[in-house]
């Protein structure tokens, strides 16, 4: 078969067999909690969530995140507020997401591992009038109460979170500053109920976070058109109303959108029961998985956990999809996963690649519903123009001229960009670097994605390489490799050089080990070492960078230098990450002649 040697920017290759409609899809300028109303209308008795021991149907969700609409709004959140919320990926975040998307508030979800330091510093820049958080002690959020300007604190009880009752007996007072969320619903008793009126598409949804080529997250602003918009795109691209199967579980953390939308919202309005999975770990994957999900949203991460520890006997003939997205899963991990699925007496699974960014709404492209191209990441959504542009085009500035770039055709590697109403509005309060992700050429504005690749004649993207170092570990957490290795160079006044990198690991699949260089002064011992690593567990000071507790190195090896690729002073990972293996290997080795 010949090369085309068209552009996919004109042709839309990935359009090419659509219907009007799903080329040009009229969006709804509505709220999400409005849209799942209207999708479940007729289902409402069925399941929509099961949460470890906790189980809801579809009109117990609506019901439970009407109340506590009602008791936020008791406690004064209003219209445009941002509420931050640390939880969990459980039931009780999703009804609050839902509550303060009927208020027309703004929710962003931050990781349940952070430290005071970042609550207080995500709080402050907010202004967020509540927080709600999980198993916080009294101390803790006193602290956060008295350096930020929250007026009231919910916390949700690890011995309750199995509970759907939110009636516990509780009276507001003035001086009442910390609430028990399962009292909640006594507080909307005292709102006066009324009928909802859908906030605009163009209003703020959520605050969700992505990281750039240095590892640093960024707030990313989402509308309830951008979602919306991404659900309807990925619908028209995968037909999903034909994808059997109804149930999905969703094995990534709420605070990255291809856990909150992609996974979780898309289960919800496809009508599916979403298994939600909150201790995700190398000791739950058996319990999670004799949920029996049909569909599963997981990672390389999470495809490996699977294949290390369920039991050899388990029955999977259930699951017809597995879509791997944050992370590219290769064709080896796949085929070996095929493999696996076999012998647990499932033959016909669909092992695929997506690929996104939380600034369009996790998702760019799909591998369900189409014929599967394993290298891929899937097609490129039906309603979006996609753009390749040249790889070396600087990202640190706005491009002047969007019209002179020069476009790549079929198959020729560059830089992936994507225009289409999921575009995201703009990143918290930093305009230069909005500016710089977004640009408008031909009337549509682009998103230049930072994920390189190219685009063949039928529309499937294959990327071959990224602009940002990151990786997944076992639990759903992303550790961004240039953020850590950041912080461990500004901790101590002795480090002159240092470079972070992932290594396998039984438990946790991938660890950090962390390559330090010394100055010159200072001597490579073990007392140094331990010094290093207690000033990364124990900041010396607030101001000071903080790891979160999965993210600190598990290795430390002091080397003279670092490795530069050729012709630059860049960092050479690769050489270090074969260096890590190696010596991995080694001690494994030196460990099995011992016993």
């Amino acid at each position: 078969m010949k090369k085309m040697t068209g552009y996919p920017s004109i042709d839309l290759p990935q359009s090419k067999d659509a219907k009007f409609f799903e080329k040009n899809p009229i969006i709804p300028s509505v709220d999400m909690i409005t849209i799942l109303k209207l999708l479940s209308k007729n289902n409402r008795n069925i399941p929509a969530i099961d949460c470890n021991e906790l189980h809801a149907t579809y009109q117990q969700l609506i019901d439970d995140a009407h109340t506590l609409c009602l008791a936020y709004r008791e406690l004064g959140v209003k219209k445009g507020d941002i509420v931050t919320i640390s939880l969990p990926s459980n039931y009780q975040a999703i009804t609050s997401f839902l509550a303060l998307n009927e208020l027309g508030a703004i929710t962003t979800f931050i990781d349940n591992y952070s430290n005071k330091e970042e609550i207080i510093s995500y709080l402050n820049n907010y202004e967020s009038p509540i927080f709600i958080n999980y198993d916080r002690t009294n101390e803790e959020n006193e602290e956060i109460k008295q350096k930020t300007h929250v007026k009231y604190i919910i916390t949700l009880s690890e011995k309750l979170k199995n509970s759907l009752d939110i009636n516990n007996n509780y009276r507001l007072n003035n001086s009442d500053e910390y609430i028990d969320f399962h009292t909640l619903g006594s507080l909307a008793k005292y709102q006066k109920d009324r009928i909802h009126l859908p906030n605009k598409g163009n209003d703020d949804s959520l605050i969700l976070y992505t990281s750039g080529s240095t590892g640093q997250p960024k707030a990313v602003v989402l509308t309830n058109k951008n979602i919306l918009s991404a659900q309807m795109y990925a619908g028209n691209t995968s037909h999903t109303e034909n994808i059997t199967g109804t149930k999905t579980m969703t094995c990534v953390p709420l605070r990255y959108p291809y856990g909150m939308v992609t996974s979780l919202l898309t289960s919800l309005l496809w009508g599916k029961e979403a298994i939600m999975t909150p201790d995700w770990d190398s000791n739950t994957v058996e319990y999670y998985f004799k949920k029996n999900p049909n569909i599963i949203f997981g990672s390389p991460a999470v495809l490996e956990m699977t294949l290390r520890f369920l039991p050899k006997d388990m029955d999977l003939s259930n699951i017809s999809h597995f879509i791997s997205g944050g992370d590219f899963l290769t064709l080896q991990h796949a085929n070996r996963a095929y493999d696996f699925f076999a012998k647990h007496n499932n033959t016909s699974i669909e092992i695929g690649n997506g690929c996104g960014n939380a600034e369009t709404v996790s998702i760019g492209s799909t591998p369900v519903g189409i014929p599967l191209k394993q290298s891929t990441a899937g097609k490129i959504l039906v309603g979006t123009t996609p753009l390749i542009i040249d790889k070396d085009v600087p990202d640190d500035k706005p491009i002047e001229n969007p019209e002179l770039l020069e476009e790549k055709k079929y198959n020729e590697v560059g830089e992936l960009c994507l225009a289409g109403d999921y575009v995201f509005k703009e990143y918290f309060g930093e305009p230069d670097k909005t500016m710089c992700a977004k640009f408008v050429r031909n009337g549509k504005t682009f998103f230049r994605t930072g994920t390189l690749g190219f685009i063949d004649e039928e529309g499937y993207f294959t990327p071959t390489d990224r602009k940002s170092r990151f990786y997944i570990r076992s639990t759903g957490h992303k550790v961004y490799l240039d953020n850590v290795q950041n912080i461990i160079s500004m901790c101590d006044n002795r480090i002159a050089d240092c470079a972070v990198v992932k290594m396998p690991d039984e438990n946790e699949l991938f660890i950090n080990k962390a390559y330090i260089v010394l100055t010159d002064e200072c001597y490579d011992t073990e007392d140094t070492k331990c010094e290093i690593f207690d000033k990364l567990m124990f900041p010396v000071s607030e101001n000071a960078g903080t790891l979160k507790e999965y993210e600190i190195p598990k290795e430390i090896e002091f080397v003279k230098e670092l490795p530069r690729k050729a012709g630059t002073e860049k960092i050479d990972y690769t050489v270090l990450e074969n260096e890590a293996l190696k010596t991995l290997n080694a001690n494994a080795q030196k460990k099995q002649k011992t016993l």
